[in-house]
């Protein structure tokens, strides 16, 4: 191997964990549809995600249907796998806004807006950061007692263990909110492609703890309440760069 080949190649070497550790933001933006509106909402935002096409924005943005729960039938998009910084650069935010209140405000109305970081170390498997969203997620809030963030995340680690350990076990990410809602809270993203896959895979935090009492101990010390939701992954309303 050249000399400038081993350059190159340590060069890559230590540039890889820096981007990794910037990859960090995911915005997520909420969604309420105006009753009878949803084919007309689908509509415009395909016609928004145009606008972004033509203005060349370098941003990644997933868009789901929730499935079940309090919030059925909301939209959720989502900008994730990038720097923070990456959001005081985006493709002229007024005409941006003007072409999603002409065609996506008429038939829906923004009920959250919640900013998280993507917590690498925790998490088995990264699929939106890596552009490989799965067809269903499964997702699960954690709203801890205030001060139990440490405790926490000591059961996270044991958890990683566990996965690392379960050969079928699927991708599960894990985010803890920056801003845009409750704190301390934290989000789990485990993807799923349909619902076979929980007949191959069906272990809730505590079941993975039950081997570690100390670490299942923090976990159910440090949660105050959970609750947990299925997405539907839509391509056509997803806009990949």
């Amino acid at each position: 191997m050249s000399y400038r080949s081993l350059v190159i190649g340590f060069a890559l070497l230590f540039a890889l964990p820096v981007k990794a550790q910037e990859s960090q933001a995911a915005h997520f933006f909420v969604y309420r549809l105006m009753p009878g509106a949803e084919a007309k909402f689908e509509d415009g935002y395909r016609r928004h995600l145009d606008w972004h096409r033509k203005h060349h924005d370098s941003l990644a943005w997933y868009g789901w249907t929730i499935e079940d729960g309090e919030r059925e039938g909301y939209f959720v998009d989502a900008s994730v796998g990038e720097p923070f910084a990456a959001f005081d650069h985006r493709v002229d935010v007024a005409q941006d806004g003007a072409d999603f209140r002409v065609n996506v405000t008429p038939y829906a109305t923004p009920v959250a807006r919640p900013t998280y970081v993507l917590l690498r170390d925790l998490s088995f498997g990264t699929p939106l950061e890596s552009h490989k969203p799965s067809d269903i997620v499964q997702v699960t809030y954690f709203q801890l007692r205030p001060g139990a963030e440490a405790r926490f995340e000591h059961a996270m680690q044991a958890m990683h263990r566990a996965l690392a350990a379960s050969p079928e076990a699927p991708a599960h990410t894990w985010y803890r909110l920056v801003t845009g809602g409750n704190q301390p809270q934290y989000m789990l993203m485990v993807a799923r492609e349909n619902w076979a896959s929980y007949d191959h895979f069906n272990r809730s935090v505590s079941d993975l703890l039950a081997n570690d009492e100390a670490a299942l101990r923090d976990f159910t010390d440090a949660v105050q309440t959970s609750t947990t939701e299925s997405w539907h992954y839509r391509t056509e309303l997803s806009n990949l760069p």
